[in-house]
């Protein structure tokens, strides 16, 4: 299988980052600084993540919350356009998952459903809409500081709230920005056209965003008590199996939890 590659590729290249397979994409896992000065920016300023690999299904239409109202785990009905949710998807065939994901309600009838990267293949296939992953870089600004910063480059994008979805234009170009990310920390994920988004990369890092790879995530996650996708297929799992992205105390009433 081919190896697939994030339209900020070239930029973490220039940045020296070391990359690694993951989920059959080759993503940096760490720049020069190293991991742990990259978990530290996280924790005590603001560092950018590139998570492109994670997939995006289109399911869009008038009867589009129909369909993924009776394919996932999670109510819908609960949050509304301009909010996400973590879900999951199930098998029909005896119930068990799929995969975990997040969904982005972007507007009254279109949705960005937001899967594992090894697994986009199989949600496409279970909930249809195109898949529109490499359209679009996914960057996630975290830490304390993320919005400050991320005011300068996007104030729209900056000002999203926790587990609110947006659009947003930079320099001409529509992006769509959430209120989530897997860090524990405060932050915004933004996505952005891929003919753009190395730019959009570079005016972050300008102001004062370390990069950090998904060494860093991993330790972020880790520390801050939220599992990982489960490292051997979900099929033989179920349901009420323990979900690996958001931690049970950061559930909330409109059944968001932490990224």
């Amino acid at each position: 299988m081919t190896t697939q590659r994030s339209p900020l590729a070239a930029a973490h290249e220039s940045l020296g980052a070391r990359f690694v397979d993951f989920g059959g994409w080759a993503m940096p896992i760490s720049y020069p600084a190293g991991t742990v000065a990259e978990h530290r920016a996280c924790r005590s300023a603001a560092v950018a993540f590139d998570v492109s690999h994670l997939g995006t299904v289109r399911v869009e239409g008038r009867d589009a919350f129909e369909r993924l109202q009776r394919s996932l785990t999670n109510d819908l009905g609960r949050i509304g356009p301009g909010r996400a949710q973590y879900t999951h998807l199930l098998d029909d065939a005896d119930g068990s998952v799929i995969d975990d994901i997040i969904v982005w309600w972007v507007a009254p009838t279109r949705f960005d459903v937001m899967p594992n990267a090894s697994n986009t293949a199989s949600v496409r296939g279970a909930l249809g809409g195109p898949d529109v992953t490499h359209e679009r870089a996914v960057i996630a600004v975290q830490g304390p500081s993320a919005r400050q910063q991320l005011a300068s480059v996007s104030p729209a994008a900056a000002c999203v709230p926790r587990f609110g979805v947006a659009t947003f234009a930079w320099e001409g170009v529509e992006c769509v920005a959430a209120g989530t990310g897997y860090t524990g920390e405060d932050g915004v994920e933004c996505a952005v056209r891929a003919a753009r988004a190395e730019a959009f990369w570079w005016a972050v890092l300008e102001h004062g965003v370390v990069p950090a790879g998904l060494g860093a995530r991993d330790t972020l996650r880790l520390e801050a008590g939220l599992p990982l996708h489960w490292s051997v297929g979900t099929r033989d799992r179920s349901a009420g199996a323990r979900p690996s992205r958001p931690s049970a105390a950061g559930a909330s009433d409109d059944g968001c939890g932490d990224w």
